[in-house]
């Protein structure tokens, strides 16, 4: 279907026309203003609901779904006036009408709306709704914070409602033709007291003293038809609800308009740009007719790019919701980056899109980029990029072609690296501890295969989703901790000790399996027949002739079970699931000849912590994206179980959001995604790529 979206760019609008595009509608927006993380395949006019084009919209959408809020003291109020347009344009060109209301807003505002719309001349559908909450903080969601922060201390129970079960409730909606009225709240309730004391716990009540408060935040409200009537599956209870409403501000102020970023505390990511493939700038690197679904386009100022620093921990060809998860959290990381940079205009744009790129289902760092951001990076080398990214590799065209954007040069380079200097110390102050509260997050949201078992399909769905953000947060720090490796090393220079970055694809570089298996690999050098056992991958030998070298094999699967090769494909087998592939490192390590480590120096000792503090980052990261491993596994099994699609592996080839609203077409969309890898595994891009790309056979591959 074609649905027209009003406020498309609000908050909630970003939110569902993502729903709707996974889902397979096409869809067109109207809003003030554009905004950078609106899905790129929805058609946006930036218009007020006064314009006229509003009636042009609304004669080639099959339903209209009415976003803009009516309040008219909230942000970008269309107020009363928007409704009796959108209303009248709808019932025109005989348009459904989905119509959101508050249920816990002012009477006086939301029952004449309501009239407005249930005696149009179309059908429509109006959803009266609790109190929203969620970690995406609107001004609906910062109403509630302070609604419940503000609250007398009670023991009266109520209804929330989380803007994730919002957005899928509107896709359900638009696969019935029933109107009339609905109300949508979690089917549980939560203590007044005890919302006050999660949401206390994370800020407090006199940074709210500007939000107004919701006029009736105990509406009556009847769930069950929600629940019986329509089959919907609410994805969060209420104490889960308002956690992650907790679980958002950190590191966020609430405000009338919503929420901002602020203090020192990292903030969760709750939502990615799309990538960048529409300007003019751009061409296709691929051949003609080779051009993948996810692949990126280059710009001819930044041509070159280069796949060998990313290769073993996101070996391609990968899946495509590795590549929608991973790269978009890397891109996101980016983003953090290029702001510590003060990188602008095309070179601030070409770093936050294709510092690293997907070609062919593989990821690739691009060299040119890195070697003009290298010059304004403290401790980052421009040669090391080159020779990382093209050793071995034949000539490629210039780094820098003619009329390629530069930054500060000569007499200006000097200030232009104070300045990032300054930048990255005042961020980087909270690093370790945002480390630190990052690590435990992912003990406190695991969950193992038996709670995952007992989730309903909706919670696994949600769950993808806030594991996807958390996975993008890790990213960020990592990405952080590269600006600090980099100081590091500049701070060290003279010593030797730190070691100087050789751009952003050493966002993968990890020595923590390595570190991790030392005794193990220890204890196998000392025993050449062990050894020899390992290297074979013969388990249930190494356990009969040395229960110690079984022991410390289950204590390294412990602590590093959740890692392998290839750890950032989502698809790849980890330790816990083949224990072998662990043996097998262990006895390549102590194959490896043993090297003498010296007493270490105060600037080692400097070096090295920092770099532990990367390593933890990074290895959390890889933690939630084996919940995540995890969580489609469990996912995968239910929808082969239903007959909704055909192998477990089949959820590999969806994205986030059609994991959340699984689209009509899935197994066509799954099909034509496999064939696509299966062509990629055969015949698939060269490691470096120099404007564009010819494919290389694999038996021609030196990857």
């Amino acid at each position: 279907m074609h649905i027209l979206v009003t406020d498309a760019t609000g908050t909630v609008g970003r939110l569902v026309v993502r729903q709707l595009v996974a889902a397979g509608h096409t869809v067109s927006g109207i809003a003030d203003r554009p905004h950078a993380c609106l899905d790129a395949a929805a058609d946006l006019v930036c218009a007020p609901l006064s314009d006229p084009i509003l009636q042009h919209l609304a004669d080639e959408a099959d339903a209209v779904i009415h976003l803009a809020p009516v309040d008219p003291s909230a942000p970008g109020s269309a107020d009363i006036h928007g409704v009796a347009r959108v209303t009248h344009a709808a019932g025109r060109a005989g348009a459904r009408l989905l119509f959101v209301s508050q249920a816990a807003g002012l009477p006086d505002i939301y029952h004449p709306a309501e009239d407005l719309v249930s005696t149009s001349w179309g059908p429509s559908l109006i959803i009266r709704i609790a109190p929203p909450v969620g970690r995406q903080l609107d001004w609906m969601v910062c109403r509630t914070l302070a609604t419940l922060v503000r609250a007398k201390v009670s023991e009266q129970p109520i209804r929330v409602l989380h803007l994730d079960d919002l957005a899928r409730f509107l896709v359900r909606a638009l696969d019935t033709d029933r109107t009339g009225v609905v109300d949508l709240a979690t089917p549980d309730t939560i203590n007044v007291i005890t919302a006050w004391r999660l949401l206390r716990s994370v800020t407090p009540r006199s940074r709210l003293h500007r939000i107004p408060d919701w006029t009736h935040p105990f509406p009556e409200l009847d769930p069950t038809a929600a629940q019986e009537d329509w089959a919907f599956d609410f994805g969060w209870k209420a104490i889960e609800a308002v956690t992650d409403t907790a679980r958002g501000l950190v590191g966020r102020r609430a405000g009338p308009a919503g929420a901002t970023d602020h203090g020192g505390q990292l903030p969760i990511p709750v939502e990615a740009p799309p990538r960048l493939t529409s300007s003019s700038e751009l061409r296709s690197a691929a051949p003609e007719g080779m051009e993948g679904e996810f692949d990126d386009r280059i710009d001819p100022r930044f041509p070159v790019f280069s796949a060998t620093s990313l290769a073993e921990a996101l070996p391609g060809p990968l899946t495509p919701i590795t590549l929608d998860v991973q790269l978009s959290g890397l891109r996101t990381a980016n983003q953090a980056m290029g702001q510590v940079l003060a990188l602008g205009g095309v070179v601030g744009e070409e770093w936050g899109s294709r510092a690293i790129a997907t070609f062919g289902h593989r990821p690739y760092v691009g060299v040119s980029s890195n070697v003009v951001a290298a010059t304004q990076l403290p401790g980052w080398d421009e040669k090391a990029i080159v020779q990382t990214a093209l050793v071995g590799q034949p000539q490629v065209g210039d780094l820098l072609p003619f009329g390629q954007p530069r930054l500060a040069e000569g007499p200006l380079r000097p200030a232009a690296k104070a300045v990032v200097v300054a930048r990255s110390i005042a961020l980087l102050r909270h690093l370790r501890a945002n480390t630190r509260a990052y690590n435990a997050a992912a003990l406190a949201e695991h969950a193992d295969t038996e709670q995952l078992s007992l989730l309903s399909d909706a919670s696994l769905g949600v769950r993808i989703r806030l594991l996807r953000d958390r996975i993008h947060q890790g990213w960020i720090l990592t990405a952080l901790w590269l600006i600090d490796t980099g100081i590091t090393a500049a701070a060290l220079q003279p010593t030797g000790a730190g070691s100087r970055v050789p751009g952003v694809g050493m966002i993968m570089d990890s020595d923590y399996v390595k570190d991790e298996i030392r005794d193990l690999a220890m204890a196998l050098r000392n025993d050449p027949t062990l050894a020899a056992l390992a290297a074979e991958g013969n388990l249930a030998s190494i356990h009969a002739l040395s229960p110690k070298a079984a022991r410390m094999l289950d204590a390294a699967i412990a602590r590093v079970g959740h890692r392998g090769p290839g750890a950032g494909e989502l698809a790849s087998p980890t330790y816990a699931d083949n224990p072998r592939m662990l043996l097998a490192a262990a006895a390549e390590a102590a194959a490896a000849p043993a090297e003498p480590t010296p007493p270490p120096t105060l600037a080692q000792r400097i070096a090295t912590n920092a770099r532990v503090s990367r390593e933890l980052a990074h290895d959390t990261t890889l933690r939630f994206t084996h919940e995540l491993r995890m969580t489609l596994r469990e996912l995968g099994s239910r929808w082969v179980a239903a007959d909704l699609v055909d192998a477990v592996d089949d959820a590999h080839y969806l994205t986030c959001d059609e994991l959340v609203t699984i689209p009509a077409d899935a197994r066509l969309r799954i099909k034509r995604r496999r064939a696509e890898r299966d062509r990629l595994q055969a015949h698939h891009p060269p490691e470096v790529i120099d404007h564009a790309w010819i494919p290389v056979a694999r038996d021609d591959a030196t990857d």
